[in-house]
C-alpha cells in the first residue's frame, strides 16, 4: 500500500472488553514493533519510503487474524489489511512536502484488541535532475538518411545517474526508441533516424521520487534531392575525343534548395574521376573502351541518387598542332631538321610520318626523311617541309613548316696570341692571328682589335699596346673577330698578365751632417718612382725601420727623430709595386749632440758678428755676476758670436782710488778644441784685440783692466788698479773703461768635429 502525506497529529485509541457475567476478561493484545526505518532516517521528497513492523501474538492466535494500519500524524498513509504469515508488516508511501513526520502503526486482532508503534523521520527536499543536451547541437543540419547520434550528460543530487529515467521526443516524430536509462558515470547516449523537416527535440530525465528535467534542440532534417537525367556527348565518340555529360532533365529538391552536381566518370568499370568538372578532356578515351558517367545532385547538404549514361569509344585518326625546322637561323653548313609537334593518337599508337621537302618551293622527290642535308643549300635558298602524320588505320590531316631561308653563315672565330708572352712593364704587348678564321660562303674576311684591361674594354682598337699603358700586374685581352661583310665571328682571345720581375735600383741617401744639434734629421736623395721605401737605423739603443714612399719624380724628402748622444746609422731598400726589394743604399751616420746648443736652432742666430748672441744684462764691474755660456761649433767651419756689455763705475772708481773694471773671458771647458777671439765695440775684424798676435789662433783667455806701471812718470804704485781723478800726479787718472765686446768662438782646425763642447766663463770687476 502507498499514500502520500503531510505531517500532522496523530491520536490514538485504546478499547476494552466486559464480560456478560460482569466480569472483565482483559485479552491480550498483540505485540508490535518498527524496526525499518530506524529513528531520526531523513528521506527525501517524494521518496519511496517502505515502513516495517514485526507483529506477534501473545495470546496463541494466528498472527495473520491480526490486521495493520498506518498514519502520519492524523493521516492514514496505509489502509488497514492483514499482517502476512511472516508477521512483517509493512506500508510504502512517499511524502510530498519536507518536514519532520511521525509514523504510527496500529495491530488489531480479531477481539479489536489493538497495539501500536511510532518512528519519527526527516523529509528533506527533493533536487530535480538535470541534463545537458550535448548532440545534435541545436541549429544543426542533419540528413534523413543519416542515423542522428543523441548524447547528454544526467545527474541528480539524491539518486545515482543509472537510476534515473530518461526519455526523448520529437515534435515531428514523437516518442523517439532511445534508451531509457544513462550510465553510472551520468553520460547519456543513443542513435535513431528522423525524418525530413524541422525537429523540436526534447529530452525528459526523472528522477526516483518523480520530479523531472529537461533540455532542448532544434534541428533541421534534411530530404536528399530526385535523381537527374543524364546523356553523354559524342556518342559513339573517337580515340581521344573529349566526353561531356549534359543534364537534359535536373534533379527536384523537396525544399527547393539550388541543386549542383558531382560528375563520377569509369572507364571500363574503374573510377576515372569525381569533379563538378561534366568533361573528360581530350586525349583521354581509347578505342574499345568503355565510359560510364553518375551524376549525384546536390543540395547544399546532401546528394541524391544519381542519374547515368555510357558510351563506347571507336578508333580515331592521328593528327599533329604544327612542325618546326631548325636550325634558326639555317646557314649554308647546316643540315635543316623537322620536328613534328603535339602528334596525338586518340588509341596511343606509335608516331608514322611523311616528309615532303620543298626548295625554293619546288618539291624534292629525293628527300623522305625528316633532315634535309646541307649539301643541297647555298646562301639565299628558302626551306620548307609538309608533314603527314598516319596509324595503322590511316593518314591524318598534313601540316606544313614555315619557311626557312638559308642565312648567310657567320666566319669562325680566328686564333689570337699576345707577343711577348711574359712581358714586363717596358714591353709593348702585339696581338696576332694565331689561326685565320673559315667562312662557309666563301667571302673575304677582315679582322678587327680590341683590347681589355682587368676586364675592362679600352679605346684601343690596333693590335699594339705600348708599354706606357701597362703596368705590373695588368690583365690584357686581346679580342680578334673576322668579319665577312655581312656578320661577325665569336671573337678569339689570348691574355697575358704583365709582371715586373726585375729589382729597382737601388736608393741613395743625400749626406747629411756628421753631428749635429738637431735630433730631426731630413733625409733626401732618389729611388725607383712609387716604390716602397724602408729605412734600417740602429743606435746604441738597438735598431727599428720606418718607412716612406718614393714621389713620382724619383726622389724623396723624409724627416726622422734620432736619439741624443748615440751614433745613428741608417740605410734603404726601396720595394716596387711588384715585390721586388732593390739592394740597400749606401749607408751615413750622425749624431744629434748631448747636450746640444739651443742657439743653433734659430737660423742666423749667433752665426756672425751682425747676429751675435746678445742675452745678458750689462755686466757691471762689481765682480758680483759670472756669465757661463756652454755651446759648440760642430766643426771648424761654424762660428758662435757673443756680444756682452760692460759696465765701469767712474765715480765709485775715482772715490776708491781704484778702477775695479776687469773684463775677463776664459775657456773653462774645451780648451784644447776651441779658441776665441775678442773685439771691441764693433765685430769687424779691425777691432780685434792683440789681432797681431792671436789673429789666427785666437785666446783661451783674455783680460782688459787698467793698470798703473808708473810710466816713467811716478812710481809704480803697490796696487797697480789705483788710479785718482784729474790732477794727481802720483797715479793714473782714473778712465772710464764702459765697453761691448763681441766674442767670436771657433773650433781648431786641428781638432776633429765633433759633438764635444765649449764653455765661456766671463766675469767683469774680479
Amino acid at each position: 500500500m502507498r499514500t502520500r502525506l503531510s505531517p500532522a497529529a496523530l491520536v490514538l485509541l485504546m478499547a476494552a472488553c466486559t464480560g456478560e457475567d460482569g466480569l472483565k476478561v482483559i485479552h491480550e493484545p498483540p505485540a508490535i514493533t518498527i524496526f525499518e526505518p530506524a529513528i531520526g532516517t531523513t528521506f527525501f521528497e517524494e521518496q519511496l519510503v517502505t515502513f516495517k513492523a514485526q507483529v506477534t501474538t501473545l495470546d496463541g492466535s494466528d498472527v495473520t487474524d491480526v490486521s495493520h494500519s498506518w498514519v502520519a500524524g492524523e493521516a492514514t498513509i496505509c489502509e488497514s489489511t492483514g499482517v502476512p504469515a511472516d508477521g512483517i508488516a509493512t506500508c510504502t508511501t512517499s511524502f510530498s512536502d519536507a518536514g519532520a513526520y511521525t509514523i504510527t502503526v496500529t495491530a488489531i486482532n480479531t477481539r479489536s484488541d489493538r497495539a501500536t508503534a511510532t518512528v519519527d523521520i526527516n523529509v528533506a527536499y527533493n533536487e530535480p535532475p538535470t541534463v545537458q543536451l550535448i548532440a545534435p547541437e541545436s541549429g544543426a543540419s542533419l540528413q534523413s538518411n543519416d542515423l542522428v547520434i543523441f548524447e547528454a550528460l544526467i545527474a541528480d543530487a539524491e539518486d545515482e545517474a543509472d537510476e534515473l529515467t530518461v526519455t526523448v521526443t520529437s515534435s515531428k516524430d514523437g516518442v523517439l526508441g532511445l534508451p531509457a536509462i544513462g550510465t553510472t558515470g551520468g553520460e547519456y547516449s543513443g542513435a535513431t533516424n528522423l525524418t525530413g523537416g524541422t525537429h523540436l527535440l526534447t529530452i525528459t530525465v526523472t528522477d526516483t521520487a518523480g520530479k523531472t528535467g529537461q533540455d532542448t534542440a532544434t534541428v533541421k532534417v534534411n530530404d536528399a534531392p530526385s535523381a537527374p537525367t543524364v546523356q553523354i556527348t559524342p556518342d559513339p565518340p573517337g580515340s581521344g575525343a573529349a566526353l561531356t555529360a549534359t543534364v537534359t532533365a535536373a534533379a527536384v529538391d523537396p525544399e527547393g534548395d539550388a541543386i549542383s552536381y558531382r560528375y563520377d566518370w569509369y572507364v571500363d568499370g574503374s573510377l576515372y574521376q569525381s569533379s563538378t568538372v561534366p568533361v573528360v578532356g581530350t586525349g583521354v578515351t581509347q578505342r574499345g573502351q568503355f565510359w560510364e558517367v553518375y551524376v549525384y545532385p546536390y543540395d547544399g547538404a546532401a546528394y541524391g541518387n544519381p542519374g547515368s549514361d555510357s558510351v563506347s569509344v571507336s578508333n580515331s585518326l592521328p593528327v599533329i598542332d604544327s612542325v618546326t625546322i631548325d636550325p634558326n637561323p639555317a646557314y649554308t653548313d647546316d643540315d635543316i631538321v623537322a620536328t613534328p609537334v603535339g602528334w596525338y593518337d586518340g588509341e596511343g599508337d606509335p608516331e608514322k610520318y611523311a616528309y615532303a621537302w620543298y626548295i625554293n618551293e619546288v618539291l624534292d622527290a629525293s628527300a623522305t626523311t625528316n633532315t634535309y642535308p646541307s649539301s643541297a643549300t647555298i646562301k639565299g635558298d628558302t626551306v620548307r617541309v609538309i608533314v603527314t602524320p598516319s596509324d595503322p588505320y590511316g593518314a591524318g590531316a598534313a601540316v606544313s613548316s614555315g619557311t626557312r631561308e638559308i642565312s648567310n653563315t657567320p666566319p669562325t672565330a680566328p686564333g689570337a696570341t699576345i707577343t711577348p708572352g711574359s712581358p714586363q712593364p717596358e714591353d709593348n704587348l702585339v696581338c696576332g692571328l694565331g689561326t685565320t678564321s673559315y667562312d662557309a660562303d666563301g667571302d673575304a674576311l677582315t679582322y678587327e682589335y680590341v683590347w681589355y684591361k682587368n676586364g675592362v674594354l679600352t679605346s684601343n682598337t690596333t693590335y699594339t699596346v705600348t708599354s706606357s699603358d701597362t703596368k705590373h700586374g695588368d690583365l690584357w685581352e686581346c679580342r680578334i673577330t673576322a668579319d665577312d661583310g655581312e656578320d661577325t665571328s665569336a671573337y678569339g682571345a689570348a691574355s697575358v698578365t704583365v709582371s715586373d720581375v726585375s729589382s729597382p735600383d737601388a736608393p741613395t741617401i743625400d749626406s747629411i751632417d756628421r753631428y749635429t744639434n738637431d735630433d730631426d734629421v731630413d733625409l733626401t736623395g732618389t729611388c725607383e718612382a712609387g716604390c716602397a721605401l724602408t729605412f734600417y737605423f740602429s743606435d746604441g739603443t738597438g735598431s727599428w725601420t720606418e718607412k716612406d714612399t718614393c714621389d713620382s719624380d724619383g726622389t724623396y724628402d723624409y724627416t726622422t727623430y734620432v736619439t741624443r748622444g748615440y751614433d745613428t746609422q741608417v740605410y734603404a731598400i726601396c720595394k716596387d709595386s711588384a715585390g721586388n726589394n732593390s739592394s740597400a743604399s749606401n749607408t751615413v751616420t750622425t749624431q744629434a749632440c748631448t747636450p746640444y746648443d739651443t742657439r743653433e736652432n734659430t737660423s742666423g742666430y749667433g752665426d756672425s758678428g751682425a747676429y751675435a748672441i746678445d742675452e745678458w744684462a750689462t755686466l757691471t764691474d762689481a765682480g758680483t755676476t759670472t756669465i757661463t755660456i756652454t755651446a759648440n761649433a760642430l766643426d771648424s767651419t761654424d762660428e758662435d758670436w757673443y756680444v756682452i756689455s760692460t759696465l765701469d763705475n767712474y765715480a765709485a772708481d775715482v772715490a776708491a782710488g781704484r778702477n775695479t773694471y776687469n773684463f775677463d773671458a776664459e775657456l773653462t771647458a774645451g780648451s784644447g778644441t776651441y779658441s776665441f777671439w775678442v773685439y771691441k765695440g764693433d765685430p769687424d775684424p779691425t777691432y780685434m784685440e792683440c789681432s797681431s798676435t792671436y789673429s789666427s789662433t785666437g785666446y783661451q783667455e783674455f783680460n782688459y783692466y787698467q793698470q798703473d806701471l808708473g810710466e816713467g812718470v811716478h812710481s809704480i804704485p803697490s796696487d797697480n788698479k789705483a788710479c785718482s781723478g784729474a790732477g794727481n800726479s802720483s797715479f793714473n787718472q782714473c778712465t772710464d773703461l764702459t765697453e761691448d765686446w763681441y766674442i767670436k768662438v771657433m773650433r781648431n782646425k786641428s781638432a776633429s768635429a765633433s759633438c764635444d763642447a765649449y764653455t765661456l766663463t766671463i766675469t767683469n770687476g774680479l
